[in-house]
C-alpha cells in the first residue's frame, strides 16, 4: 500500500500536543488535533452535532445502549440537557429541523437487540416545546425488530424530509453468519408516518444507511452499506406510490470467511472536484478503502488494512486543500485476550491523486474504542473538527489546529 504512516508517538503528539521530549514531524498535508473531553458516557455509541439553542454554535448529542436518556451538550460549557428519559437500548439517532422553527428534531431508536425475537425496535421523533433545554415531547413512529440505523432524506424532492429506517437483520437472521434472511429499509413521510419500503431484499446485515445528493435535482439518494457491499437507491414517483431502483456501486470485501463480508459504512466526498467515496470493509472489518473513477467503473483501493474493528467512515476536507480526507473509527479494545486491538480514530490525509498517490496516516487517539464519529466546526475557526463517542466511555472533541 502506498501510504505514509506517522509513528504512534507522533500520533500522540497530534492528539494531545507536543511534549518537551517530542517534536512535530513536518509532514505536508497532516493537521494537528487537540483532544477535549466533553462528557463521560458508558458504552457511547452514536454521536451527532447541531445548533439546538440557536446561538450559532454546534452542540453535541451522543447516546449509549446502556444509558436510558437522550442528552445534548451545550457548546462551549458542555452543560448537559436531558430531553428524553426512561428509554432502553437507545442505538442510533438522526437530527434535522423538519418543521423550520430553527430547533432541530431528533429521530431515535430504542429497544434494540441483535436477536430479532428480543428486539422491539421502537422508532421515535422528539420535538422541543420551545425551550430546548427542557424535556421534549416524543412521538412514536414505528415498531419493527432490529431497527438499527436512521437518516433523514428528501426522497421525493418536495422539500419535506422523510425518515429512513434500516433494520440490522431480517427476522430469521442469526449468529454466527446472519445470512439466513433478507433485511429491509423502510421510509416514513411526515404526514402520518406511514411505513413504506425502500428495499426488503438486502442480504445479511445492514450496518449503515447514509443520505447523499448523488444525482442532480431535488431528490436525495440513499446509500446502504451491508453484506452486499454499497448500494445506491434512487427514487421515482411520490407518496405511497414511490418506488426505488438499486445500483450496486461495489460488492466491497467479498471473500470468506462469513460474516465478514461487504461494507460496514460508506462516506462520500470530492477530491479536486471529482467524486470519491470511502468505506470500511468488511462488516466491522480491517480495511479502509477509497473508490475513485467514473460512475459504473469505480476503482477500489485499500489504503490501510491494519485496523481491527472498523465501525464508521467519513470523508471530509480536514486541511483545506480541496481533497477529501478519510476518518475511520475503530471500536475494538485492548485487553489480555485481545492485545492487538487498534481502538480510536484513524485519519488518512489525501494526496493530490487519491487513486495513485501516497496517503498520510495518523492515529489521533489510541485510548478509547470509538463507535461513532462526525465532523463539524465546533469553534467557528473555519476548520473541520472531529467529534466521537466511544465504548470506552467518553465523548471527545478533537479540535483541528491546522497544519
Amino acid at each position: 500500500m502506498h501510504l505514509k504512516s506517522l509513528t504512534i508517538a507522533t500520533a500522540a503528539v497530534l492528539t494531545m500536543g507536543c511534549s518537551a521530549a517530542e517534536e512535530m514531524l513536518p509532514v505536508a498535508g497532516a493537521v494537528r488535533f487537540q483532544a477535549h473531553d466533553i462528557d463521560e458516557i458508558p458504552g457511547g455509541y452514536a454521536v451527532a452535532v447541531a445548533d439546538f439553542n440557536q446561538d450559532g454554535r454546534l452542540d453535541v448529542m451522543a447516546n449509549s445502549l446502556r444509558v436510558p436518556e437522550l442528552v445534548w451538550h451545550e457548546n462551549p460549557t458542555w452543560e448537559r440537557h436531558v430531553i428524553v428519559e426512561d428509554v432502553s437500548s437507545l442505538v442510533n439517532l438522526a437530527i434535522a429541523d423538519i418543521d423550520g422553527d430553527g430547533i432541530p428534531e431528533v429521530a431515535f431508536q430504542t429497544a434494540f437487540a441483535m436477536l430479532p425475537s428480543s428486539s422491539e425496535g421502537h422508532n421515535w421523533v422528539a420535538r422541543s416545546q420551545g425551550d430546548p433545554t427542557m424535556p421534549w415531547k416524543t412521538e412514536a413512529i414505528d415498531d419493527y425488530p432490529t431497527s438499527h440505523h436512521v437518516t433523514w432524506a428528501d426522497l421525493d424532492g418536495d422539500g419535506s424530509l422523510e425518515l429512513v429506517n434500516a433494520l440490522l437483520l431480517g427476522s430469521e437472521g442469526l449468529a454466527p453468519t446472519y445470512d439466513q434472511d433478507m433485511a429491509s429499509v423502510f421510509w416514513y413521510g411526515q404526514d402520518g408516518w406511514n411505513r413504506g419500503t425502500l428495499s426488503d431484499q438486502v442480504p445479511g446485515v445492514i450496518h449503515r444507511v447514509r443520505t447523499t445528493r448523488w444525482d442532480e435535482g431535488d431528490r436525495d439518494q440513499i446509500l446502504v452499506a451491508s453484506f452486499e457491499g454499497v448500494g445506491l437507491y434512487r427514487s421515482s414517483g411520490s407518496g405511497a406510490g414511490m418506488t426505488f431502483e438499486k445500483e450496486l456501486l461495489t460488492s466491497g470485501h467479498d471473500t470468506e470467511p462469513a460474516p465478514r463480508l461487504g461494507a460496514s459504512d460508506v462516506g462520500v466526498g470530492t477530491s479536486n472536484g471529482e467524486r470519491i467515496f470511502a468505506t470500511v470493509e468488511p462488516w466491522h472489518g480491517n480495511e479502509v478503502v477509497v473508490y475513485t473513477g467514473e460512475n459504473g467503473a469505480w476503482q477500489r483501493r485499500v489504503i490501510w488494512d491494519e485496523i481491527q474493528s472498523g465501525h464508521e467512515v467519513h470523508v471530509v476536507d480536514l486541511n483545506g486543500d480541496g481533497r477529501g480526507d478519510i476518518i475511520a473509527n475503530d471500536n475494538s479494545r485492548v485487553s489480555e485476550r485481545n492485545p492487538n486491538g487498534t481502538p480510536g480514530v484513524h485519519v488518512f490525509f489525501s494526496p493530490d491523486n487519491p487513486a495513485t498517490g501516497e496517503w498520510i496516516y495518523s492515529r489521533i487517539d489510541s485510548e478509547y474504542g470509538m463507535n461513532g464519529c462526525v465532523s463539524g466546526d465546533m469553534n467557528g475557526d473555519g476548520r473541520a473538527d472531529i467529534i466521537c463517542a466511544g465504548a470506552g466511555g467518553m465523548i471527545r472533541w478533537y479540535e483541528n489546529l491546522g497544519e
